[in-house]
């Protein structure tokens, strides 16, 4: 192209001694008009194809990570089933955790290969360069974000989000309702959840976030007399219209008003922890009943009347909203 064009002026220069001044003047004119368009057509086609090549490169190192993060997904997948097995988390923050975690390999998978068509396409106008100026810049920012709260439930399932309470200490036989007693110091039983509360609410200052506090109550199996106060509390509880309960449906409901106890009292004592906001705002309050379940995987020896079966157990979560 430089030989064409060099030919191209010294044409036009032995044509411009031929002609008269105002002639030779026109045409010294097209030749600098030429010479500049000509340049600058060049350094627009260079500066780009540079710019493009180079964020190709910095497009394919974000692939990378976020390849790696979905990597660390699938470990994070992989502890979140392991604490769902051995009845270290509860429900509720079991299923957001895994819906992040389906929602999330999603959308890495439809950010990777979005960006791989445009790594290997061939972009030679200034519209493809916007093109992949755009996605650079929101492949950026989904990557940091996506790192960010991965990072974070990592940090959350690797911590111990239950307390364990128990029942023979909180409630006197045939009872619902927590002895007086052990209301007075039910600080000391609820300060390890709030201790760890504290702590992981602190390293995130800068993270908009929700509680969710879930109390799951445990039965053994033995049965509730029938005639008995705490049967009829229970049936009146159930609302069965004339029919009368089984003993599962009994421990079940037995289960879930110790849950509700607990659950409220944890309240009234959060309200007192001013210091830490979170508490007063975005907090969820649960209580399941779990009746005669069994409450931990890894004993395998529970009698029927076993005061291990005879629990609440407290979790705790934090999400970033």
């Amino acid at each position: 192209m430089n030989k064409i064009f060099g030919q191209s002026i010294v044409f036009l220069t032995l044509k411009n001694n031929q002609k008269s001044p105002l002639m030779r003047h026109q045409s010294l004119s097209l030749v600098v008009v030429l010479f500049t368009t000509i340049v600058a057509g060049l350094l627009f086609a260079c500066t780009p194809q540079k710019k493009i090549s180079s964020g190709k490169s910095e497009l394919e190192k974000i692939n990378t990570e976020l390849k790696q993060h979905s990597s660390n997904l699938k470990e994070l997948d992989a502890k979140r089933k392991a604490k769902e097995t051995q009845n270290e988390i509860d429900d509720t923050t079991n299923a957001r955790i895994k819906k992040y975690i389906d929602n999330t390999e999603k959308e890495i998978d439809t950010l990777v290969d979005q960006n791989s068509v445009l790594i290997a396409g061939a972009l030679v106008n200034k519209a493809d360069w916007e093109q992949l100026s755009n996605s650079l810049v929101f492949s950026r920012k989904s990557s940091r974000t996506i790192g960010e709260k991965v990072a974070f439930l990592n940090d959350l399932i690797n911590r111990n989000m239950v307390v364990k309470l128990d029942q023979d200490v909180l409630f006197e036989p045939g009872k619902y309702t927590v002895a007086a007693a052990v209301v007075t110091s039910i600080g000391k039983l609820f300060e390890p959840a709030a201790r760890e509360i504290d702590l992981f609410t602190k390293k995130y200052p800068d993270f908009p976030l929700s509680l969710v506090i879930t109390a799951k109550g445990y039965a053994d199996g033995t049965g509730i007399a029938e005639g008995s106060g705490l049967y009829r509390d229970l049936k009146a509880r159930l609302s069965l219209s004339g029919k009368e309960p089984d003993a599962k449906e009994l421990n079940k409901e037995l289960s879930r008003a110790r849950a509700e106890a607990v659950k409220e009292l944890f309240k009234k004592f959060a309200a007192e922890r001013s210091d830490n906001g979170i508490y007063l705002r975005n907090v969820l309050y649960l209580h399941e009943g779990k009746g005669d379940a069994f409450p931990d995987p890894k004993v395998k020896d529970y009698k029927v009347d076993d005061p291990r079966r005879r629990v609440v157990l407290l979790f705790w979560s934090i999400f970033p909203d």
